[in-house]
């Protein structure tokens, strides 16, 4: 019997899992072993199980932010984006679980006519990844509307504030506690009119679709914004905008965004990356600081 066969019933398990299906850049190494777990009553018995088995192990949503190395992870990825899916609404409040997709979520508020998700229409991964890395746009963030949230550590559930989190630009608690994993959220949204929520919504949609590189894969924003300047007028001031290594490029349509043009390697989109800070560093000494997360490097885990 192998080693993970125990777990089978908590939930599907895939072995020798290529993370290229798993990875919105389409990047990545294998996996020994990948589960979706049935529901939250099964991933909390199989997170008891792999702390007590000291099985090596990490947590994925969506995988919409992740950079994942090219060498294979001896370890179990618990993929929490089949499992815990449930929206409940109630009045103005909204309990929303892990797995779900944050874009999936603005639609959802807005249909129940709620405001305060508008900005996430259009950050894919999901609820649980936004609050791990305080994830915004147009200068709202996820936070803003949090009541609290559901969190896995020392072996149990338990429910933490918005004020016992500690909350920063693309930073929170949970980036220093790894061991934490997030289960499920409240929130508080103010009601509005349904039409006008959906128009700014439809607007912002529409400036994505001009100015983001949507029908390639990518992981997203690639550096958080500094504090003098943009991460992409850094990149273009160095003129990195379109330039390529390997089959990972700066994307022509917004440089802070690389894209996989053509078979990329996970090294060929890191090479990238410290390109820019190198000579962003140099130009202007300014530290970019990735936004998005690295799995699997010895370098970064």
């Amino acid at each position: 019997m192998d080693q993970y066969a125990k777990y089978q019933t908590y939930g599907e398990i895939k072995y020798h899992v290529s993370l290229k299906k798993y990875t919105s850049i389409r990047v990545g190494g294998t996996v020994d072993a990948m589960i979706f777990p049935h529901d939250l009553n099964a991933l909390l018995g199989l997170l008891k199980e792999l702390h007590e088995d000291v099985l090596e192990f990490k947590v994925w949503g969506m995988g919409s932010n992740i950079l994942a190395s090219d060498e294979p992870y001896h370890g179990l990825i618990v993929k929490l984006d089949r499992c815990l899916k449930s929206v409940v609404f109630q009045a103005n409040k909204v309990y929303v679980q892990a797995g779900v997709s944050l874009i999936a979520l603005a639609y959802l508020a807005a249909d129940h006519a709620l405001s305060g998700f508008e900005f996430a229409s259009g950050i894919p991964g999901s609820v649980g990844g936004a609050l791990f890395m305080n994830a915004g746009a147009y200068k709202h963030d996820i936070y803003e509307c949090l009541e609290k949230v559901l969190v896995y550590r020392n072996s149990r559930a338990e429910w933490l504030d918005k004020s016992e989190i500690e909350v920063k630009y693309r930073h929170t608690s949970f980036m220093n506690h790894r061991n934490w994993i997030i289960l499920e959220a409240v929130f508080n949204c103010n009601e509005a009119d349904k039409q006008r929520i959906m128009n700014t919504m439809d607007g912002r949609r529409q400036r994505r679709i001009e100015s983001q590189p949507l029908d390639l894969p990518s992981a997203g924003s690639v550096f958080r914004n500094p504090e003098t300047m943009s991460a992409w007028s850094c990149i273009d001031a160095v003129g990195l905008r379109g330039h390529r290594i390997g089959g990972a490029m700066f994307s022509e349509k917004h440089s802070n965004f690389i894209v996989n043009v053509d078979e990329a390697k996970a090294q060929d989109i890191l090479n990238l990356i410290q390109l820019a800070q190198a000579k962003v560093d140099e130009e202007f000494g300014i530290k970019l600081k990735p936004e998005i997360e690295f799995f699997n490097w010895s370098s970064y885990d």
